[in-house]
């Protein structure tokens, strides 16, 4: 049976548009039907009609370009033969309105580097100032994505998690990490306004900081340069301050995230003031932690790069909590007389998710002279006993709920064993939240405790008690105590006196084991 020229030309037309209709589009009308369709989004801010492309490492072109939507959004299709490889999602041109400075801004290049065979279970990949710098560091610097992964996390003090939508916008269910992302590429605006840029250089800047990072290994302005000049040796600390500045500039950062939802900064142990370069340079090897921290401020003029010998320091100390701030006790300033200036902090609680960040200022010449601001790493204590509590009977002092029992804190300084032992202690009193002063005989406590007189001693079996000598300061010395092993733990058992009242654990009057605080120590 012979078929008219119309019915041919009608089962042409019909094959055609079944062929077509499973091809997906036409972003991907080349492709086969075996492909997947990966979701994400461009923020720098939303980029709207930005181009996303997919390529591979070789830049061999996978799929795209597509447009962004107005928040950002994208949705291409990519064949599945293609998953295996190492693939490249990169976004071009666009506008989206810069978060720090409220200017419509030309977004510039944001991408992500995604591993061969992460997206056959992966379906949605962000693109953001984070994963732009991993990007880069993997594919201009030659990194492995491991490599580049950790030197990422060293610098900024995690690492970014592309699957996750980032969002600048109150709290609606489930969605702290995408408000914590979003709040990080903010930090980047942040910086590039901080670094008086224009916003559209946010983009050189990502670039920058790659080649910084690729470098060395660290964020420290040894290579990098943008808008003509080096990156800065204390661009590390820069970003931190960009980010904890954001917490209270409600008007820019609508995420409503508080202290303790921020991750852990990454500790920049470089400020530059207006005359100074400022080095925190911390001793041994465990870094800051609950209890005595010994560190050295360095301290350089900026004209000459010679030392800067004979200021006068001071330190600041500030836990910031969700819902509070304090300070912590700080031992005695000693000028080395080379720029350099022994410090020690004793730290009354540790830092980090869940519970807030320490900054600590470096006061140079006096509250009216310049200041360095790090945001310390503070660990939780391990292994010995560090710090003991005893509170005062009578001894009362204003708090936020009306009053309370006063705080002495006791801090253990260092133990020495040679035949007998030596405990040193450094012990401070709670005045508010903001003032804990270091406490000897001869120091004045607010009202009603007044001038002090103080003794301390110690035992090793709660019977036998060896008074402490007074260093001032703070600084008490406990010579001569027997019945401790070296390498073995043992107790050692603290009782203070001040203006003849027993400070025990409780506040309550002293009865057995409330009259003394315990110290687990190994010499």
């Amino acid at each position: 049976m012979r078929m008219d020229k119309s019915f041919m030309s009608f089962l042409f037309v019909v094959t055609v548009l079944t062929l077509l209709s499973g091809c997906g589009g036409s972003s991907s009308s080349s492709l086969p039907a075996a492909s997947k369709t990966v979701t994400g989004s461009v923020f720098a801010a939303p980029v709207e009609g930005a181009e996303v492309t997919i390529t591979r490492s070789d830049g061999h072109v996978i799929a795209g370009p597509v447009k962004t939507t107005a928040d950002g959004a994208y949705s291409i299709r990519i064949p599945k033969s293609a998953l295996a490889n190492d693939l490249i999602i990169t976004s071009s041109t666009g506008t989206f309105t810069d978060e720090a400075t409220g200017q419509e801004t030309p977004a510039g290049t944001l991408a992500a580097f995604v591993s061969g065979g992460s997206l056959t279970t992966v379906t949605a990949v962000h693109l953001d100032p984070s994963t732009t710098i991993i990007h880069d560091l993997v594919i201009t610097h030659g990194k492995t994505l491991a490599a580049a992964e950790t030197a990422f996390s060293s610098a900024f003090g995690y690492i970014p998690d592309a699957t996750i939508a980032p969002k600048n916008a109150p709290s609606s269910g489930a969605d702290e990490a995408q408000r914590l992302s979003g709040l990080r590429a903010i930090a980047f605006s942040q910086l590039t306004r901080d670094m008086s840029l224009t916003p559209d250089k946010q983009f050189d800047l990502l670039a920058a900081l790659a080649a910084d990072l690729a470098d060395d290994g660290l964020l420290n302005g040894s290579a990098g340069t943008v808008n003509g000049s080096g990156i800065p040796a204390d661009i590390q600390n820069r970003f931190e301050h960009a980010l904890v500045s954001l917490l209270t500039n409600t008007a820019v950062n609508l995420t409503g995230l508080t202290t303790d939802k921020i991750g852990s900064l990454p500790f920049g142990k470089v400020v530059q003031t207006p005359s100074y370069m400022v080095e925190y340079m911390p001793m041994g090897m465990m870094g800051s932690r609950v209890g005595k921290t010994a560190f050295k401020i360095k301290i350089t003029n900026l004209i000459g790069g010679t030392p800067a010998t004979g200021k006068s320091i001071s330190l600041m100390p500030l836990m910031h909590m969700p819902d509070t701030s304090h300070s912590t006790p700080v031992g005695s300033i000693t000028d080395n007389g080379d720029g350099t200036y022994s410090c020690t902090a004793y730290y009354l609680m540790a830092s980090g998710p869940g519970m807030g960040y320490w900054d600590l200022q470096i006061k140079i010449d006096g509250m009216m002279g310049e200041t360095a601001t790090f945001y310390p790493a503070v660990g939780m204590a391990m292994g010995d006993t560090v710090r003991t509590t005893l509170k005062g009977q009578t001894d009362i002092i204003s708090s936020m709920t009306g009053t309370e029992k006063r705080s002495y804190y006791l801090f253990k300084d260092d133990l020495v064993t040679a035949g007998t032992s030596t405990f040193n202690l450094f012990i401070a009193a709670k005045q508010s939240m903001m003032s804990y002063p270091a406490v000897s005989s001869g120091t004045v406590l607010s009202s009603p405790t007044g001038t002090i007189t103080m003794t301390v001693d110690a035992s090793t079996d709660g019977s036998s008690w060896v008074a402490a000598t007074d260093n001032t300061k703070g600084s008490w010395s406990i010579p001569g105590l027997s019945g401790l092993v070296s390498g073995t733990t043992g107790t050692i058992y603290v009782r203070m006196k001040v203006n003849g009242e027993d400070k025990t654990t409780d506040g309550n009057a002293a009865s057995g084991a409330n009259g003394y605080a315990t110290f687990v120590v190994t010499p």
